[in-house]
Parts: C-alpha cells; sequence; structure tokens
C-alpha cells in the first residue's frame, strides 16, 4: 500500500464521494474516506473513518490517523456536503442556514486546513473543492445552498495563492446534475427545470467528474491552480 498515490475523500459513504473513491481505488489508489457513519468500502485499499467533518477535533484526529498509516497524502477531494430543500430566501430559518454553512463551508475549510498542513511538509500535492452549478444559475430557493457552495469555491482561490509556493494546487469542481438524493427531493418538475436550464441537457456522471479530478491532480497540471471548472453550463 505504500507504494499507492493516497487520496483522502470526504463524504465516501454514497453518492458522488462513494463513486470518486470506488473510481480511484479501480485506479490504484490507496484511499482514505470518512463519513459520519459506517462505510459501505470493503477493500484492502481502503481506510474508512466515521467523522463528523463540522467537529474540528475529530477532523484533526482522522486526518492525523491518515498521516501516520500512509505516511503522506497526495490528493484531497473535499465531497461532503449538503443540500436543504428549495426554499425561499424569505421562508428560509437561520437554524436551516447555519447547519448548510457549518456542513458545507466549515467542514471543507477543517479538512483543507489539516491536509494542507501535511501537504506543506511534503511540499506537494493536490486539493480538489466541490463547488455547485447553483452558483451560476441564481436559482430560486437556493440561497443558503449557492452561498455555501460560492464560499468553497472563495476559500479555494485563496488557499490556492496561499499553497502556491510549496508545490500544491487547489482547484474546484463544479458538477451539474447527478442522480443524488438532492436530485429526488427536487421532484420530477424541479429536475427537468433544472435540466432545462443546463447547456448539456442530461445528467453528468461520476466518470465525467472523475476525469475533471483526474485532470487537476495530474502531474502535468502542476501550473493550473485556484481554477473552477464548471460542468454541464456555460455560466
Amino acid at each position: 500500500m505504500a507504494d499507492r498515490p493516497v487520496m483522502v475523500v470526504t463524504g465516501t459513504s454514497k453518492g458522488i464521494g462513494r463513486g470518486i473513491a470506488d473510481h480511484y481505488l479501480a485506479r490504484g489508489y490507496a484511499v482514505a474516506g470518512c463519513s459520519r457513519g459506517p462505510g459501505t468500502i470493503e477493500t484492502g485499499e481502503y481506510f474508512h473513518s466515521e467523522v463528523d467533518v463540522t467537529n474540528d477535533q475529530q477532523v484533526r484526529v482522522w486526518i492525523q490517523s491518515v498521516r501516520k498509516r500512509f505516511e503522506r497524502i497526495d490528493v484531497l477531494v473535499c465531497n461532503a456536503g449538503m443540500s436543504p430543500p428549495p426554499t425561499l430566501l424569505t421562508m428560509t430559518s437561520t437554524a436551516v442556514l447555519q447547519t448548510v454553512m457549518s456542513v458545507n463551508v466549515t467542514g471543507t475549510f477543517a479538512t483543507c486546513r489539516e491536509v494542507a498542513k501535511v501537504m506543506m511538509r511534503q511540499r506537494s500535492g493536490r486539493i480538489v473543492t466541490m463547488s455547485s452549478m447553483k452558483v451560476a444559475l441564481n436559482d430560486e430557493g437556493a440561497s443558503a445552498y449557492a452561498m455555501s457552495k460560492s464560499a468553497i469555491v472563495q476559500m479555494t482561490r485563496v488557499l490556492a495563492k496561499e499553497l502556491a509556493t510549496v508545490g500544491i494546487t487547489c482547484n474546484a469542481v463544479s458538477p451539474s446534475v447527478h442522480p443524488t438524493d438532492m436530485l429526488h427531493m427536487l421532484g420530477d418538475v424541479g429536475a427537468q427545470r433544472t435540466l432545462d436550464q443546463l447547456t448539456i441537457k442530461r445528467l453528468v456522471t461520476v466518470e465525467e467528474i472523475c476525469n475533471v479530478i483526474s485532470f487537476f491532480i495530474s502531474p502535468e497540471s502542476a501550473c493550473i491552480t485556484g481554477q473552477v471548472i464548471q460542468m454541464g453550463l456555460v455560466a
């Protein structure tokens, strides 16, 4: 396992995170993943931890355990996130906003911070965060979610500048519609309305998302940092 590149992925129990973990395990990576519950991947190259990414101490202990186990971290993909049901801003409670910001922004921030410390000692690494098409679409009912994903983009760009001198790149992927719990929550009418707003009017696959991640983390992309790739949409 020591000869394999090491990838950390948050939110690997299902959905896009699970797909990312499976994709890179099949391509020879050792993957350290986390979710709030038990892991769903059973292979010797996968290392799962139950972590609440909004809890600083849990994130810190988890990343330290990954570093101890693998001795390095080559790639971080910050995938863990949540999306509340579409609700007009005037109907959105502060409690909902705080929960969304805590999971999407605080969780991403804390994980990037702890992994960046490991990568700075190595003087190498790739960090990829997850934004959303909702930032570009300005959809009604998505104020809290879009705000959180916009914050992630800004954090990624600032971090890219801070880490550039030590050989670490930071970029963001902004997927379009993918068959997740969020899509199911929209219902048939809501899902079709979202698809109609896209330039490429179909669901995006995990493989296509991983293709963008692979571009960002390849050795040939060492000069690509602070960028956002928008999938399925001209923004």
